[in-house]
């Protein structure tokens, strides 16, 4: 390592791992980010990987700073050594300065700003826990405040601030009841596992449930005519005097209050952990606010679709004995979905609920942990604690740092890959929606949650006899869409960009991150590990060469979903996508020199 990589590595860690000001930390992934999707181009030395100058242009501005290229082209800036110049003249850096010369439209300027400074706002007020490596897997979920790693918008949550956040965030741990509405049979659709009654009964306790049932009759609802629904507070309050108002000033939506356990949120927001009876289902519900890329409301489809895409996934899992034993995979059943759809002879009223209430029921963690096992959101693996170390430095430590990451390696990415070539089944494998059970922190599992809007599949790709979702008396609305719109997609590239993108370019490349920074293990020998991985489990089926053919994952460019292009280009954008280098692409068949250079 050269005296810059060495300086130039010192500082990074020093002010963006441990105790980084929030908003370097904004202004390094926006900038990341920009260079990484190709929207700002820049150049550099020739080498890859190690600490360089980077210079590129933005608008007016001209800008170095210290950088590295990194595995499938993400950028990583030492944000310290920022500068950035205008006509000859020095530019104090800032949010404003950078965001107003984006090749984007001012409107869009504007919201990206917004949610840029609304992240700088939440995190500053965001406390540290102290002692995170012995909480259980809901704690520990609730306690990664960190947000996304890429997206520079990773805690916006526009709308959802000051007390909102201190209320309902997950940093302050505080717990709540739901509010609860009943609502005519006839404006809703319902996928449960048994009987209304029954349904209730067992979510909610006999208690609560008689408690509810008590509640409808004092407010004058028949529950031979009316469904109850639970809505999180905060939403409810963002919708009584709007989208909802109509519908409860004719009677028609009746509010309950609130009734039964409290809840505690999780790192996503809108997911609940039961904070009264732990380990019991985990229920996500819809919140009208921005965060990242998407508004966090339900796919209206989705919600009442949820069971039978968690039933097909299990049917798959539990035929396949290789995903028992050799790619162990457990999954959190999504198993019941109730959707308010609003009043039939109104259009615009069921477009302004549309998504907005609903709910979807989750299996609780400790329902697939076996004695002595622990789960472990993905995020984790890759998080710094506040004494400087790495969240799996002990485990590192105990086990080895090569054997613990082969077998970290095995267990998060076969189970995915698997279900991919074997099965013709894509999932959204990032790091909120994986959990990595251990044993003594050893890897033994891979636990897959939330399904509902992020499992794609493509027909012809399906194993010959395999079967299809099976969505009951829904099933017309997804035979006669057309491609892409829903679950089914037209081509097989669709689901090699959903595994990698998600598992690989913004999941994984975090932990080879903190492999080179804190295990001294080079980023390169990292990618190797995980190519010669996949290569292993090519020869060990040579059966499924073809279909590994299809997937095409060693091509030496891919493509990957561009956040913050679709960000910049409005909320009528729909998906961006970008080419970048392909860090498994077969050897000497990628030239690494091409990122995004102008």
């Amino acid at each position: 390592m050269t005296l810059l990589e060495s300086q130039a590595l010192s500082e990074a860690l020093d002010t963006t791992t441990r105790c980084e000001p929030v908003t370097s930390r904004v202004i390094r992934q926006l900038l990341e980010a920009l260079l990484h999707e190709g929207l700002v181009a820049y150049r550099g030395a020739s080498r890859i990987g190690g600490w360089q100058w980077l210079h590129f242009s933005l608008g007016e501005l001209q800008g170095r700073c210290k950088g590295r290229v990194r595995g499938f082209g993400r950028v990583r800036l030492n944000v310290q050594s920022l500068c950035l110049m205008r006509n000859g003249r020095q530019v104090p850096i800032g949010l404003e300065v950078l965001v107003e010369s984006l090749p984007a439209p001012r409107e869009c300027r504007q919201t990206l700003l917004q949610e840029l400074a609304a992240s700088v706002r939440n995190t500053r007020d965001c406390p540290r826990v102290a002692q995170r490596r012995e909480l259980q897997a809901e704690a520990l979920d609730s306690a990664l405040h960190e947000g996304h790693p890429y997206h520079p918008c990773f805690k916006a949550r526009l709308g959802f601030e000051g007390y909102d956040a201190r209320r309902y965030g997950p940093e302050a741990g505080n717990v709540f009841r739901l509010h609860w509405l009943a609502v005519p049979h006839e404006q809703r659709q319902a996928s449960l596992p048994y009987d209304e009654e029954a349904f209730w009964r067992r979510e909610l306790g006999t208690e609560s449930a008689q408690a509810l049932r008590a509640a409808l009759h004092v407010a004058g609802a028949d529950p031979r005519r009316h469904t109850v629904l639970p809505v999180h507070p905060w939403q409810w309050q963002a919708l009584r005097e709007r989208a909802l108002a109509p519908a409860l000033a004719r009677g028609e939506v009746i509010p309950l209050g609130p009734l039964g356990d409290r809840y505690r949120a999780s790192q996503s927001l809108r997911s609940l952990f039961n904070a009264s009876r732990p380990g019991q289902a985990c229920i996500k519900l819809p919140l009208g606010i921005g965060n990242t890329s998407a508004r966090r409301h339900l796919e209206p489809h989705s919600v009442p679709s949820a069971p039978a895409i968690s039933r097909w996934l299990r049917k798959t899992v539990e035929g396949d004995p290789r995903l028992q034993q050799d790619y162990p995979l457990r999954l959190l059943d999504e198993y019941a979905g109730l959707l308010y759809v609003g009043p039939g002879e109104s259009q615009a009223e069921r477009e302004g609920v549309a998504g907005e209430l609903g709910a979807i029921w989750r299996r609780g963690i400790v329902s697939q942990l076996g004695e002595g096992e622990r789960a472990v959101p993905l995020n984790a693996l890759f998080a710094v604690e506040v004494d400087g170390r790495a969240f799996i430095q002990p485990w590192v430590e105990r086990h080895g740092l090569l054997p613990w990451l082969e077998a970290a390696i095995r267990r998060v990415v076969l189970p995915v890959w698997h279900l991919l070539v074997a099965h013709g089944i894509g999932v959204e494998a990032h790091a909120q929606n994986g959990l990595l059970v251990v044993r003594d922190g050893w890897p033994v599992a891979l636990l897959l949650r939330d399904f509902h809007d992020s499992v794609e599949y493509v027909e012809a790709f399906l194993p010959e006899g395999a079967s299809r979702p099976d969505f009951g008396e829904r099933q017309p609305l997804y035979d006669l869409a057309p491609d892409d719109r829903y679950y089914r997609m037209a081509e097989v590239e669709a689901l090699r960009e959903l595994v990698m993108d998600t598992l690989f370019v913004y999941h994984l490349s975090e932990l080879a991150l903190l492999m080179d920074c804190h295990c001294c293990l080079p980023e390169a020998e990292f990618w190797a590990r995980v190519s010669a991985c996949l290569t292993a489990y090519a020869q060990r089926h040579p059966e499924l060469a073809p279909r590994l053919a299809q997937l095409n994952y060693r091509q030496p460019r891919i493509a990957a979903e561009a956040l913050l292009t679709r960000k910049l280009r409005g909320p009528d954008a729909g998906e961006c996508h970008h080419r970048i280098p392909n860090a498994l692409a077969d050897a000497g068949a990628s030239d690494n020199r091409d990122h995004h250079r102008g």
